[in-house]
């Protein structure tokens, strides 16, 4: 059983069919997003999951990475949005929110926020928990996640991550020429001193962000 479409889920869904009818073929997830003037294609995929969760349009195999049209052409499962990829997991951003209105209303809908798109992450970063209140003059909390880019060396008094003696810290990482000096953002704390050439030392990365759970 199929549910009422909004005003921009009947416009994507009319937008294939139509695309499909004039062509022969199925518009990609880029010629949808143009005709729809949305900013990403992150978007698109939002409105086609809406799609499919009102039966709509139904998933193909996740190989294949189609649809089909789930009303109108009852005896023609054809794939749909063949071009269409898999996105990357995402949450909606919203632009704005209203006193007694749907926070996900589609008029506040301002596209979708992906973790790797926001850190710029690649399969060379990682996520670290805190633990302690070593950085919370920096706003790093107990608990919180700090997104991690691996490399081997940051600037003078960047936030990175090194590894002591197996234990990993986030801290402001100094290069004092003969040590490295490993600085917490609490002053009641003292920094790390570790000699240059220490076997029991080494940057892990740089600290891109932190996300909290409130």
């Amino acid at each position: 059983m199929t549910q009422k479409l909004n005003e921009k889920q009947k416009r994507i869904l009319d937008f294939i069919r139509h695309h499909h009818e004039k062509t022969g073929v199925f518009p990609s997830v880029r010629e949808i997003a143009a005709h729809m003037d949305f900013r990403s294609t992150n978007t698109v995929d939002y409105y086609v999951r809406q799609l499919e969760a009102a039966g709509h349009l139904e998933r193909g195999t996740r190989r294949a990475r189609t649809f089909s049209l789930a009303t109108g052409l009852p005896r023609q499962r054809t794939a749909v949005v063949r071009d269409i990829h898999t996105p990357e997991e995402g949450i909606p951003l919203v632009g704005r929110v209203a006193a007694g209105e749907p926070i996900l209303a589609e008029q506040n809908f301002d596209g979708m926020v992906n973790m790797k798109t926001l850190f710029r992450a690649g399969s060379e970063t990682f996520a670290l928990r805190v633990k302690g209140d070593s950085m919370i003059d920096a706003g790093i909390v107990d608990g919180d996640l700090v997104i991690v880019r691996q490399q081997g060396r940051v600037e003078n008094g960047q936030i990175g991550v090194a590894v002591v003696n197996d234990e990993a810290t986030v801290k402001r990482i100094y290069d004092d020429g003969k040590r490295w000096r490993l600085e917490p953002e609490n002053s009641r704390l003292k920094p790390i001193l570790v000699e240059k050439g220490s076997r029991d030392f080494h940057v892990a990365g740089k600290v891109v962000g932190v996300i909290r759970q409130i």
